[in-house]
């Protein structure tokens, strides 16, 4: 018995030592800064952008200059020399008109950097829910630890008092064995949750891209508000604000400048080409003849129209292809809608029974307790026998742990409303 409260105490002491205060905000912004998928996607989300400029389409000219310098050595009977050419150009392409596509590339671009910044929300929306849940997890761990604690607290007293009761020749050895069983049952229930609660901050850590190892004093308390929310109402917000959503409708849109495109190779394309080009030519004799340098410049501006009038229907093709992903994206667009919908249906339902499964949790919570300090009473004066005191105290674990689990429910099911909703960011903004 010594021993094991020493293990206890041991265990106790290490988690007590060096622990830092984290509230639920705090949570959320470590999280935010510090996880891994979101540096990477904020690195996709900057790629983006970057790709997001007028630069990247075939609407800006592309000038490009080259030089070059070539030396010929010349040797015959009547008088050597070297000849020196140097060619400096500058040369211009531009495509003027190419079927709107630079146009459509831009938007193109710009809906991509939307689409990646939506990806971004969506994930910050789930690591928001990821830490929510995770820090209210480890409260729950906790409380549980404090639970499964008080009633090895309770059994450690009633086999006490099993002891005593046989040492003076008023209660048996059987009876006396069976409280010790319990009490070691308690323990190691108490024991395996606090190994529980200790992996649940660890859960925790890998999510806030922490050190496994840090130990925190939690701050934020395990309760929930329970609002009332009208459906409808939140459809609306589901199909206004769902970041997944939100998703679909740009890569339906995105789909749709795919088919400009391809419309667009129908038309004749515009290029204008200009480029100025300069020569220096130069004559070095090695003998008495004077050297002879020559110098002449070129310069152009020319249109060429080109239009592809058949092609063996591969522009046509391309039109129909991309019309039927066109198609087939409003299919899932609609069946997406249709999935979120019949998903919000669902985790309403489920958050207005969580919410009446509380009430009853709290009412047989009150009841548990009442009847164990009886209990616990009529022990001690000998109206009932260990056996009846330990129902009562199964009664009150039981009824303590459904409290804390429809606690946890609601605040799951309420994140889940919010998430699905669109609302979780500014919620814990």
């Amino acid at each position: 018995m010594r021993n094991i409260a020493i293990i206890l105490v041991a265990i106790i002491g290490l988690n007590a030592y060096g622990q830092q205060p984290l509230s639920l905000s705090d949570a959320i912004r470590i999280g935010l800064e510090n996880n891994y998928d979101l540096q990477v996607i904020r690195n996709d989300e900057d790629v983006a952008g970057i790709n997001n400029t007028w630069g990247n389409t075939s609407l800006m000219p592309d000038i490009s200059f080259s030089a070059s310098l070539r030396e010929n050595y010349n040797y015959n009977d009547d008088e050597n020399y070297r000849q020196q050419t140097l060619v400096p150009s500058v040369t211009l392409n531009w495509v003027v008109f190419n079927g709107f596509s630079a146009r459509i590339n831009k938007q193109r671009f710009e809906e991509l950097e939307q689409q990646s910044a939506g990806n971004t929300v969506v994930l910050v929306e789930s690591t928001i829910q990821d830490i929510i849940l995770a820090y209210n997890n480890c409260l729950l761990q906790n409380q549980l630890v404090e639970v499964y604690g008080e009633l090895a607290k309770l059994s450690e007293d009633r086999y006490n008092r099993a002891l005593d009761s046989r040492n003076i020749g008023a209660g048996t050895t059987y009876e006396a064995t069976q409280a010790k069983t319990s009490w070691l049952e308690d323990q190691s229930n108490y024991l395996q949750q606090k190994v529980t609660y200790d992996n649940a901050i660890r859960s925790l850590n890998f999510i806030m891209a922490v050190a496994d190892e840090t130990v925190w004093e939690f701050t934020t308390e395990l309760e929930t508000d329970t609002p009332d929310y009208d459906l409808l109402v939140m459809e609306e917000k589901l199909l206004g604000n769902n970041a997944t959503l939100k998703n679909q409708y740009l890569y339906q849109s995105l789909l749709a400048k795919e088919t400009k495109l391809a419309k667009g190779a129908f038309l004749p394309a515009l290029s204008v080409n200009a480029g100025l080009q300069n020569t220096d030519l130069g004559y070095y004799y090695a003998g008495s003849s004077a050297d002879y340098l020559q110098n002449s410049s070129d310069a152009y501006v020319g249109l060429t129209l080109s239009w592809d009038i058949f092609n063996g229907g591969s522009r046509k093709r391309s039109v129909q292809i991309s019309q039927i992903n066109e198609e087939s994206a409003q299919v899932q667009t609609n069946q997406m809608e249709h999935s979120l919908t019949n998903q919000l249906l669902q985790m309403h339902s489920s958050y207005q029974v969580y919410k009446s499964v509380l009430t009853l949790a709290e009412e047989q919570l009150a009841s548990a307790k009442l009847n164990l300090d009886l209990s616990e009473d009529k022990f001690k004066n000998g109206s009932i026998n260990s056996f009846n005191y330990r129902d009562a105290q199964i009664t009150y674990m039981n009824a303590a742990i459904s409290k804390l689990r429809a606690i946890y429910n609601v605040i799951q099911s309420n994140t889940d409303l919010l998430r699905i909703t669109g609302g979780i960011i500014s919620e814990y903004e």
